[in-house]
């Protein structure tokens, strides 16, 4: 009887590690699959990060990526996002530390539910204006937030 019990608790617990170590990645991998099918094809595509200290980082940045002992205190990165006019450009936001905002005004584009940190909240518009145009975070995120901008250049 001992024995029995034994093997079921081993079973048990063998199963339980699977699904703890195991879930993260079918997440991750699930939520790869589901960004994919919402962005158009031809659409100029990009990923912004935002970080309180670092500001808008192009790509996908974790929070461990962000850290650094040899961070300079006070800068910032400043994106330039380059398109065409006419291109359908699709933003994918996301946070690697707090809660931020995204503001893009030339182009109607606001995010004021903020962005939550290892959540990805993805915008799209037509980039139908030539120039050179400002976005920033609209959620007061830390002491450099004044900083956290960067540009999108539209070429005719």
């Amino acid at each position: 009887m001992k024995r029995i019990k034994k093997k079921i608790d081993l079973i048990l617990l063998t199963l339980l590690v699977t699904i703890v170590v195991g879930l993260p990645f079918g997440i991750q991998t699930y939520d790869r699959e589901v960004k994919h099918e919402k962005v158009p094809a031809g659409a100029k595509e990009f990923t912004l990060t935002g970080n309180a200290q670092r500001g808008w980082i192009e790509g996908e940045v974790h929070a461990y990526d962000a850290l650094s002992l040899w961070f300079e205190k006070g800068k910032t990165e400043k994106p330039v996002l380059e398109v065409s006019k006419g291109d359908l450009v699709v933003l994918r936001l996301a946070s690697s530390d707090v809660v931020h905002g995204f503001s893009l005004k030339d182009f109607g584009v606001f995010v004021s539910d903020g962005i939550q940190p290892g959540k990805t909240v993805i915008v799209s518009f037509r980039a139908d204006k030539v120039g050179t145009f400002t976005f920033s975070c609209n959620a007061i995120c830390g002491d450099n937030h004044k900083d956290m901008q960067g540009t999108l250049a539209v070429i005719a």
